[in-house]
């Protein structure tokens, strides 16, 4: 099968890294800019961190301090006094914070948004692609729910979430931890031992809350799901509840579940309130634990008071880029799990795949032929060694009871599937070895339930054919006797439909599909069960459109109804799976069998 391009290849690539790094390749320039932007920020931090230290001994108590500032007095040619030292170190401060930490994170974040767009949609192009790739085997056993879900849900958020994290946090908060216990290293290497554990640990612990409040929320989240269906329950029965007489039990049933929401509510509160409790209760400890051991090691001469000030100021504020390093590996998990579930629908190999290498051209016009075909539905049997010959030109019809495998037929001869046995051919030609799109080409098919788009009359004809002029689309709609009602709309063409055409009457759906397929001008029409949800009125009226556009052409009728086969040259009755008669309406109406028998009931079953 082939595969669309881009970065599912196979399962040796389903690593989230392995996922984002083809679709990063032509943005390296940018993201290696971004991480520089990164980096200065994170550089700008440690600055802000130690400030303070350098505030008490280099401005206050007028000690060496830090070699940069003192350049910077020597630059500027300034008086070395408190007065400007402190105006050095306050404007460092602001051009460090402003320049350093603001506009630099904001260019980063610039870039990594523009970069993390352009990923995110080719990934979802890249899913689409695909997902259209498969064959209705695949989307019968997937939801559409489902596949929407990994276009603009959580699957693709977790992959996008753990890239932004990474992309936007993970270098500046390296550069800030490795540059900040360089610095306290050249200070104090006890103290940084010490103050490494205590943050580390403290994150951990942070850690641990966010799990079990993310545990608590999904509990709270799955009781408020079961309580706001059964109040949406009593809202949309409002009418029944009125019938029955029942107003006083909805309330008290209402009652009922406001009050377990409302004590949920309050255990949820108190659970996470206890959470952060734990986390505060840790923090106090370990500040005192910290302040004994530098007081400790002031006392024995091993660090300065500014010093003393930057371990406590460094003790808080390490704490959020570590805390970032750590939800890095949280986002790893969830985005592995997501790339595992898209990597699924993105391996997954088509039944119907188009040829590589051995393609043939669809023949323009010819017989259509099925030679011994066998087909299953998973397990299901439905054909079983169907022969079958339709000469160019013929106008068939297909009947039999439900699950006969009529419209499985009609499905092998648009290669919406490929028989398990057997072969299908176009003038001698096996579909399987052509492209599922030009074979459907061929066709003109009205469905019994079109599917209508919620836009315009206009884009929904022009689906058959994208360069249809108005003048084409009038004269399709005239030939489905459609154009009556469609020039009778206040905005004509330019009619906006609602979902599934709402504001369509079923007759009139079905002369748009018929409109469609005259609009394709194909060689092969399909109509499949294409009146059975009619009125008399509307059926009459399509059954004329049908019998209008099928003069030359192959037509190939599905139905239940008597009237809609009667003119029909040949008619083939299928059941279980197998041709069990064939011949004209006359012929098989006057011969014992299946045929008269649906005959006499008036009827031939769907």
């Amino acid at each position: 099968m082939s595969q669309p391009d881009g970065a599912f290849q196979g399962p040796e690539r389903s690593g989230v890294w392995r996922v984002i790094s083809p679709l990063l390749r032509p943005y390296r320039w940018h993201m290696a800019a971004a991480i520089t932007f990164n980096a200065l920020h994170g550089l700008a931090i440690t600055f802000q961190i130690f400030a303070a230290a350098w505030l008490v001994d280099w401005v206050l108590r007028q000690e060496r301090g830090p070699w940069f500032l003192n350049a910077v007095l020597r630059l500027l040619g300034i008086p070395d006094s408190l007065v400007s030292r402190l105006g050095v170190l306050a404007a460092a401060y602001f051009m460090v914070s402003f320049f350093g930490r603001m506009l630099m994170w904001h260019i980063g974040y610039r870039i990594f948004t523009w970069v993390r767009e352009r990923i995110l949609t080719a990934l979802r192009e890249q899913f689409f692609r695909q997902v259209n790739h498969l064959c209705l085997r695949f989307h019968i056993k997937r939801s559409s729910g489902e596949l929407y879900s990994y276009l603009f849900g959580s699957p693709l958020g977790h992959v996008v979430t753990f890239y932004q994290h990474c992309s936007m946090h993970i270098a500046g908060a390296t550069i800030t931890v490795l540059s900040a216990v360089m610095i306290t290293l050249g200070w104090d290497w006890v103290l940084t031992a010490v103050l490494g554990v205590m943050v580390t640990v403290k994150v951990l612990l942070m850690e641990t809350m966010r799990r079990r409040n993310r545990a608590i929320q999904r509990d709270f989240q799955q009781i408020e799901a079961s309580v706001s269906g059964s109040v949406a329950d009593l809202l949309r029965g409002t009418r029944a509840v009125k019938l029955h007489a029942m107003e006083e039990s909805a309330s008290q049933e209402f009652g009922s579940q406001v009050r377990i929401m409302s004590a949920r509510s309050y255990e949820r509160d108190v659970r996470t309130h206890v959470e952060y409790m734990k986390q505060e209760t840790a923090d106090y400890l370990f500040f005192a634990m910290l302040m004994a051991v530098v007081a400790w090691r002031y006392v024995g001469g091993h660090i300065t008071l500014g010093q003393v000030t930057g371990f406590m100021m460094a003790y808080n504020q390490l704490q959020g880029p570590l805390s970032s390093m750590s939800q890095a590996f949280t986002l790893f998990g969830a985005a592995q799990a997501s790339v595992e579930r898209i990597g699924e629908v993105m391996q997954a190999a088509s039944t119907t795949p188009d040829p590589i290498g051995a393609e043939h051209p669809v023949p323009p016009a010819g017989d259509l032929e099925l030679k011994g075909v066998y087909f299953a539905y998973d397990e299901q049997r439905v054909l079983n060694g169907v022969d079958l010959r339709i000469p160019y030109g013929q106008r068939l019809a297909l009947v039999g009871p439900s699950g006969g495998g009529k419209s499985t037929i009609a499905m092998l001869l648009l290669r919406m599937y490929d028989p398990d046995q057997g072969s299908v051919t176009l003038a001698g030609v096996d579909l399987r070895h052509c492209r599922g799109a030009e074979i459907r080409r061929r066709f003109g098919v009205v469905p019994q339930d079109p599917f209508i788009f919620r836009s315009s009359l206009r884009q929904n004809l022009k689906v058959a054919r994208p360069d249809a002029d108005d003048a084409m689309l009038e004269r399709a709609c005239r030939q489905a006797n459609a154009w009556e009602y469609i020039s009778q709309l206040p905005e004509g063409l330019n009619t906006r439909l609602g979902e599934g055409g709402a504001n369509l009457s079923g007759g009139q759906r079905q002369r748009l599909a018929i409109a469609r397929a005259v609009l394709a001008d194909a060689p092969f029409l399909l109509f499949d069960e294409a009146t059975s949800a009619l009125d008399t009125l509307s059926e009459k009226l399509v059954q004329q459109t049908i019998g209008n556009i099928c003069t030359g052409r192959t037509a190939i009728v599905i139905a239940h109804r008597l009237a809609t086969v009667k003119d029909c040259e040949r008619i083939l009755v299928i059941k279980d799976g197998r041709i069990v008669q064939d011949g004209a309406y006359a012929e098989l109406a006057s011969t014992a069998g299946l045929f008269r028998d649906l005959v006499a009931g008036q009827q031939l079953l769907g």
